[in-house]
């Protein structure tokens, strides 16, 4: 019996550390995210300006937005 406890408590503890890690991942995931989409709107005003002040008509740049929570739900239900 003891064993098995031994071993019930291996699992538990390899369990709470993947998800320890996965979680750390995923976070580390959004904040970069979050940083590039900051970047690719900041650069596409910054073209923007520059086609501006070379008398080109500017592209206009769609903004880059996070995923909303129902996008995300749909990928997940699509992944299924």
């Amino acid at each position: 019996m003891a064993m098995l406890e031994t071993r019930v408590t291996d699992i538990e503890d390899t369990h709470s550390e993947s998800l320890y890690q996965l979680t750390r991942s995923s976070a580390g995931c959004r904040i970069e995210t979050g940083r590039l989409i900051d970047h690719a709107n900041s650069v596409s005003r910054a073209f923007t300006l520059i086609m501006e002040r070379l008398g080109i008509p500017p592209i206009q740049f769609p903004p880059v937005a996070r995923a909303t929570e129902a996008e995300i739900d749909a990928a997940l239900d699509a992944d299924c």
